[in-house]
């Protein structure tokens, strides 16, 4: 990786008010995924489904929104927004070294004056409203998919984004045997951090219930990605 801005510890993170993990191996995990990273002298690349996810919201630059990602990571889809012309974006994630990588991306991209990153639980911390609201593979580490999804619907004005597993059909059969899988091995090393197939139907329907329609879709291997839009 060239030269960048010196790597931020945990400590130096700011924490959202009232936060608690819901699931403290969430945090664990991915904190060692950051770790190994950071040993390797680069940042995370972002996932396929994230680029997808991006070019679902590829007028950015138009429309300026300010953007909340739930579960932001790395910030490499975040700060991706952010370059390109997102007005301001805020990241909320459980891994305390997610957050101080996500603010190392932000700084090497030259954005870090128009993000803010912070840890805490997306279902539980207190959220301000945001033009744009993200949740790009979060929703399967959460067990109570209703109050992810509720504290997320509460604080989008305009669109809320997210990516999931496919739960119907074919693809949803194989995405649980997958998800099953992973989550024995995991538990067999010690390192578990749960999956979830949650109902897409369901969170659509939620959404569609707050006003939303939705606006764009795509699938992506075994994932599907949404952009839904709250009409003016």
């Amino acid at each position: 990786m060239n030269a960048s801005p010196e790597r931020a510890s945990a400590a130096d993170t700011p924490v959202a008010d009232d936060c608690c993990a819901a699931d403290p191996r969430i945090a664990r995990h991915f904190d060692k995924r950051m770790r190994d990273a950071a040993a390797a002298g680069d940042l995370p690349e972002m996932v396929a489904l994230s680029r997808r996810l991006l070019e679902l919201l590829a007028d950015v630059g138009e429309l300026r929104p300010s953007v909340l990602e739930l579960g932001s990571g790395s910030g490499a889809l975040t700060v991706a927004l952010l370059e390109r012309g997102a007005a301001a974006a805020d990241g909320v994630d459980l891994s305390p070294e997610s957050v101080a990588t996500a603010q190392l991306r932000a700084a090497a991209a030259g954005v870090a004056d128009r993000a803010t990153f912070s840890i805490g639980d997306g279902a539980q911390v207190p959220l301000t409203a945001h033009d744009w609201v993200v949740l790009d593979r979060v929703i399967c580490c959460y067990r109570d998919m209703d109050r992810l999804l509720a504290n997320a619907i509460g604080a989008a004005n305009q669109r809320l984004a997210f990516s999931v597993p496919p739960s119907s059909g074919w693809p949803g059969l194989l995405a649980r045997a997958i998800v099953t899988c992973e989550n024995a091995t995991m538990r067999f090393r010690g390192r578990q951090c749960p999956g979830y197939v949650h109902d897409v139907r369901a969170i659509e329907r939620r959404l569609a219930a707050a006003g939303f329609t939705r606006l764009r879709h795509a699938r992506v291997n075994l994932w599907y990605a949404a952009v839904w839009e709250r009409p003016a």
